[in-house]
């Protein structure tokens, strides 16, 4: 096969069925043809995405305060001696330690919250640049609807703190581009790279490494099948590509039967279906129903159009790539080995792919510039939304950490919840910034501010075994949840709310609380009627502001 189409992965024709050739050739002295004008435009693109970043000090993203903390014990917790009486690290072999890598190294750079945003605007770039480039490895051009790539770059896995999987997947999107624009050109050295690649996502994030044998088994398919997927692959020529690819991906496969997640028993949990079909646009869901309907239908509607007219380049290893993904998010459960949010991750990909693998063809210079104006309007729209919300978030913030601070170094503190379906017309009418529609709320873990600012010990922070590089010491692993978000502080009544059993694996300190912790932050306090008489005999409010609710445990 010509080495030029093996290095484009090749194209699904859908060919331009109309007389109108004008729409097919424009000016080469079109301000939009001009290089300066792409590379300006991807450059304020990728600007526009820090700007809530700069912004906002503690974004609202759901595990994000949890793995500052972990990161922060990790950068100074053996040489804190309060830190080093509760935690030790403890690395194995474990394919999601992003963060865990490089975060701590950062916080001995710049301040603990300045490297954690330094990582966000990681999470942020390094896919959608990846989506740009592979983008261009495909079909050997640029365009702007590659630029479009930054409406999924703050996705619903990213508002919900999986930064991990962020920099894994953006990981797999370069490595594929690499692969695709070098493989035919220098073929040895893109299979030592492509190792190397494969080690690193998988180190990343186990979907990462997934994603990015997706990305070059397709690309090697489509080599082989061609672009209308009915040639005969040479059946020599089949297994030396495949023998070639498996090699590539080797290493990884081995780590994996050797890690303890490979022997993690769980059983798994299945979405309802409204969940499943909702989570589908999971690449643009953000704290506002309402405001991804309003970015959701005109890019849908842009790719039908384009589709339907025949006015679409399509990649073959990204069609292959597509379908694949979408095939296993319809079987794929919400849970399984005790990882959450298993199948929303597949959208995220495909999200992604939709700008790397499709491109728009035979607009004339008009139609580009208007269809530029108006998803460039929609792109500053969201961010701008996103950038308010972040803002008006930090006053939850500043009221846990101004409510903690009587908190003593060594202590141990419950993190408990105002569960929303106790108090659903609160949670109407609460800051949007709290939760994400459909998904989780994001307020969850601003208790790991009782680890990062007082010195505490509070038992929801991530520090499973096999899934992240740290333990909890004796006494304090008694204290463990077993599960990461709060529990709900209505089972702190035992007299009145009988606990179910359910609740007391995933939180066994219940039994006997009062005599195992020094304090009780409660979150999401307003919704909580008469909280400052509660358990009156067992606790004393110590303060209370906004979002958070501290008492101290009578003993």
């Amino acid at each position: 096969m010509n080495s030029k189409l093996d290095v484009q992965s090749s194209e699904v024709a859908l060919a331009y069925a109309g007389p109108d050739n004008a729409l097919a050739s424009v000016s080469r002295e079109s301000v939009l043809d001009r290089p300066v004008t792409w590379w300006t435009s991807l450059a304020l693109m990728l600007t526009a995405l820090i700007v809530p970043v700069l912004t906002t000090e503690v974004p609202p993203l759901t595990d994000y305060p949890n793995h500052l903390a972990r990161c922060y014990l990790l950068a100074f917790g053996q040489s804190d001696p309060v830190l080093n009486q509760m935690f030790s690290a403890h690395w194995q072999i474990i394919p999601n330690i992003a963060v865990d890598l490089l975060l701590p190294a950062l916080m001995h750079v710049f301040s603990p919250l300045t490297a954690g945003r330094i990582m966000l605007a990681l999470c942020l770039l390094l896919p959608t640049s990846g989506a740009v480039a592979l983008s261009y490895a495909y079909f050997q051009r640029r365009s702007f609807w590659q630029i479009a790539a930054g409406f999924a770059a703050f996705n619903a896995l990213f508002l919900m703190g999986f930064m991990n999987f962020e920099l894994a997947i953006g990981i797999a999107l370069w490595g594929a581009a690499a692969w695709i624009h070098y493989r035919e050109k220098f073929p040895a050295a893109m299979i030592a790279t492509g190792a190397l690649v494969a080690t690193l996502a998988f180190f990343f994030h186990m979907f990462g490494f997934c994603f990015y044998a997706l990305l070059i088994g397709s690309y090697e398919l489509s080599v082989l099948v061609g672009h209308d997927f009915r040639t005969r692959p040479d059946p020599r020529r089949a297994v030396k590509r495949a023998s070639l690819l498996a090699i590539t991906l080797l290493v990884p496969v081995i780590l994996y039967l050797s890690s303890p997640l490979q022997h993690v028993q769980d059983a798994a949990g299945w979405p309802h279906l409204a969940q499943k079909v909702a989570n589908f646009f999971g690449p643009f869901l953000d704290y506002s129903s309402a405001f991804d309907i309003l970015t959701v239908i005109p890019l849908i509607a842009f790719l039908i159009f384009c589709v339907m007219q025949r006015r679409a380049r399509i990649s073959a290893a990204a069609l292959i790539a597509f379908l694949v993904l979408l095939a296993i998010y319809v079987v794929m459960p919400r849970s399984i080995k005790g990882t959450y949010f298993m199948d929303i991750r597949l959208p995220v990909m495909m999200g992604f792919m939709v700008f790397a693998g499709f491109m728009p063809k035979m607009f004339a210079s008009r139609k580009r510039v208007a269809v530029g104006v108006l998803f460039g309007a929609l792109f500053v729209a969201r961010i701008t939304f996103l950038t308010s919300v972040w803002m008006h978030s930090q006053r939850d913030v500043d009221d846990v950490r101004q409510a903690i601070e009587s908190v003593t170094p060594g202590s141990r503190v419950l993190a408990a919840d105002v569960v929303c379906t106790d108090t659903p017309a609160w949670c109407a009418s609460m800051p949007i910034s709290r939760r994400l529609p459909e998904l989780t709320p994001t307020y969850w873990h601003l208790a790991s501010f009782v680890l990062l600012d007082r010195h505490a010990f509070w038992p929801n922070i991530f520090a499973e075994e096999g899934k992240q590089p740290i333990v909890i010491k004796e006494p304090f692993r008694d204290l463990q949840a077993v599960d990461s978000p709060p529990v709900n502080y209505m089972y702190l009544d035992s007299a009145s709310q009988q606990i179910p059993p359910i609740v007391l694996k995933r939180f066994p300190f219940l039994t006997d609380w009062s005599e195992k912790f020094d304090y009780v932050l409660v979150l999401n306090v307003e919704g909580a009627p008469n909280l400052d008489h509660f358990l009156p005999n067992r606790l004393q409010l110590i303060d209370r502001r906004g979002i958070a609710a501290l008492f101290k445990i009578r003993k």
